[in-house]
């Protein structure tokens, strides 16, 4: 029996207008006398006409059992509520859910307010709920559903009504009864026994349970009495361990600075490359022009455009070197401050060169007339 139960069953009961107050803590212990007086009342108050003795008549046992055997049928006959007269009879929170179906009914119907309904109703105009709507819906798919039960039992009255009869008409025996009597006995009996079989079985099994129960206990018991000494007890290999990871940190740390170092001087090396890579292709760079120089240079010489000494040649093409290293080292196109042009014959820098269109003829006739003079003289 739950508390919300009692709970409920009170609260019913004080809203019936029961005058006896009512505890949750009168159902905790057997109380025979408040159940027969609940009852006893909300028998009259289910059916005010219903002929039973007063709880101040019941005196024995056997008293109590025909005055709760009469409640149970008259509930019933007229209600069509099913007791447990057994859990009745123990008084205890199992009697209050047999009473509750009881007063569940009479609350209900408390408040549904049947006199009031009748009232609104009678009127000349009326409207209705829907849960009233509802409840009529409900209401009468129960007498539908009655109506054909009944229709179905009377429809088996005829063969009913002559069994009935042949068993009402016959004439039962002592020796007949005392046969029915026993093969109940012998039946109980056996049912006794297989019961006592099981409960029996039940029992090894019981005990095979606690057995196997206890030993796992026992193990787990070992088991734990292991692992504390086991964390207590400082394994002989713990010490080479300590000293190993020691050593391993130790490694570890100089294994990084060393790979740090090592690229490191990865980096310092590829920059090396790179600058001499640079300074190669200058170089190739610087020693193509001077090549490219030295022939532009023959070339005018050659033609008779520009006269120049060797030591004037040099010195233009130191220049040039020089020039071209200072462009590099500022890293922007143009020409540098120490770039100058080639030096003339006479030293003088000069923006143009002058000469004769004539590609150098007059060189030639005086070199004509001076071979001329010399075979004279011979």
């Amino acid at each position: 029996m739950s508390y919300r139960e009692l709970r409920n069953f009170t609260e019913m009961m004080r809203a019936l207008g029961y005058s006896r107050p009512i505890s949750i803590e009168n159902f905790r212990n057997p109380n025979f006398e408040l159940v027969l007086d609940i009852l006893h009342w909300l028998v009259k108050r289910y059916e005010p006409s219903a002929d039973l003795p007063l709880p101040s008549e019941v005196h024995n046992m056997q008293d109590r059992v025909i005055v709760l055997k009469q409640a149970a049928q008259l509930m019933a006959s007229k209600g069509r509520i099913k007791l447990n007269t057994k859990r009745l009879y123990q008084a205890d929170g199992y009697a209050v859910k047999e009473l509750l179906k009881i007063s569940q009914v009479l609350y209900s119907a408390m408040r549904s307010n049947p006199d009031e309904d009748d009232d609104v109703l009678a009127g000349d105009s009326f409207t209705l709920k829907v849960t009233d709507l509802k409840d009529i819906r409900d209401l009468a798919s129960e007498i539908t559903e009655h109506g054909s039960i009944v229709s179905e039992l009377l429809g088996k009255e005829d063969s009913l009504r002559e069994a009935r009869q042949r068993a009402i008409s016959r004439n039962l025996e002592m020796a007949d009864v005392e046969k029915m009597i026993r093969a109940s006995i012998l039946a109980a009996e056996e049912n006794i026994r297989s019961k006592e079989k099981m409960m029996a079985d039940l029992d090894t099994d019981r005990q095979k349970l606690e057995s196997k129960i206890k030993k796992k206990q026992e193990e787990l018991e070992r088991s734990e009495k292991r692992l504390r000494s086991l964390q207590t007890v400082r394994p002989q290999f713990m010490d080479e361990y300590e000293k190993l990871e020691e050593e391993l940190h130790d490694l570890y740390r100089e294994y990084l600075e060393r790979f740090r170092n090592l690229d490191y001087l990865e980096y310092q090396l590829e920059l090396y490359n790179r600058k001499e890579q640079e300074r190669i292709e200058h170089n190739e760079r610087m020693m193509k022009r001077m090549q490219d120089k030295l022939k532009e240079d023959e070339l005018k010489v050659l033609r008779g455009d520009v006269q120049l000494d060797e030591k004037d040649l040099e010195e233009s093409l130191l220049d040039d070197a020089s020039s071209e290293e200072e462009v590099v080292d500022a890293k922007r196109p143009g020409l540098g401050k120490g770039s100058e042009r080639p030096k003339t014959k006479s030293g003088a820098r000069s923006s143009r060169v002058v000469g004769s269109l004539g590609g150098g003829g007059d060189d030639e006739d005086e070199d004509e007339e001076d071979d001329e003079d010399d075979d004279d003289d011979d």
